[in-house]
């Protein structure tokens, strides 16, 4: 079952070396389109992830929140 992280802001202190990396080791992303997508965030927009593992799902949510970034695991049910 695909779980589902939605990112919806950041808070003036998130790095955005250790975002890019996050998402870079979580999602398989690309360091361009992982950088892509912290800009999407910086600048208001939602940003939505899939990620195949549940567990990985929370522990990216716990690490983005930690560094500044507004995130959750949404309901799929």
């Amino acid at each position: 079952m695909m779980s589902r992280v939605v990112v919806t802001g950041a808070r003036g202190r998130a790095s955005g070396h250790a975002v890019v990396g996050v998402l870079q080791n979580y999602t398989g992303l690309t360091h361009p389109e992982a950088s892509r997508l912290f800009g999407q965030v910086r600048a208001g927009e939602r940003v939505v992830l899939d990620l195949d593992d549940e567990f990985a799902a929370y522990d990216l949510v716990s690490m983005l929140t930690d560094l500044g970034l507004q995130a959750e695991v949404a309901d799929t049910h």
